[in-house]
């Protein structure tokens, strides 16, 4: 296989996985795997999923990768809180949500974490363009955010321990849409899920 050619064929996928790669190769012999690897051309993220070296220097690769290899999942938790605005500081670690088990992830020397909810719970997404060749990844809409942290972190449970948190208050009190984060919430049917969320509002001044 022509390197020039190959190249063009995965670029914009940005991520392939093996059976990626025989759609596009029929009767690809899985030796050239290694042997693309000793020569760079590629990097094995995990067992089955492969890029390119440069595409992960491309501003939205975790994300994306984060997307593919442990599906269904869209971004969540301290990751779209970043992504909102809501939290301040960056984030060491690529946070998802998924349906699939609990895993957490070394991929090319970055942390992925992924945290299983229940199916009825895998909601509230919207498809975000990345100006990596239009590629398309799942993000937590600011409500869902907000109410899959307090979820799946009950140890926020008083005004205090909230706000220690350093959440953005400017950014809540702008950002977050009121009606639609209720709704999200009565779908969970959680008394403690909802007093943690009215502590968070009170401090924000949505009480």
């Amino acid at each position: 296989y022509k390197r020039q050619e190959f190249l063009e064929r995965v670029k914009p996928m940005g991520i392939f996985s093996i059976g990626e790669l025989e759609l596009l190769y029929p009767g690809l012999d899985k030796r050239r795997l290694y042997e693309w690897q000793l020569k760079n051309y590629i990097i094995k993220l995990r067992n089955g999923w492969y890029c390119l070296p440069e595409f992960l220097m491309e501003n939205y690769s975790s994300w994306i990768i984060a997307n593919r290899v442990h599906e269904p999942s869209y971004l969540s938790l301290e990751s779209a809180l970043s992504y909102h605005g809501i939290i301040p500081e960056g984030v060491y670690m690529t946070t998802s949500l998924t349906t699939n088990r609990t895993i957490r992830l070394s991929m090319a020397g970055s942390s992925y974490s992924y945290s299983s909810i229940r199916n009825d719970l895998f909601f509230g997404y919207e498809l975000i363009e990345t100006a990596y060749h239009h590629r398309k990844i799942r993000m937590a809409e600011t409500a869902k955010a907000l109410i899959d942290f307090f979820y799946l972190h009950p140890e926020y449970n008083t005004e205090q321990e909230i706000l220690q948190l350093r959440l953005n208050g400017p950014a809540l009190s702008e950002g977050i849409p009121i009606e639609k984060l209720r709704f999200y919430l009565s779908r969970y049917q959680n008394l403690k899920l909802e007093k943690r969320i009215s502590a968070m509002l009170h401090i924000y001044n949505h009480a």
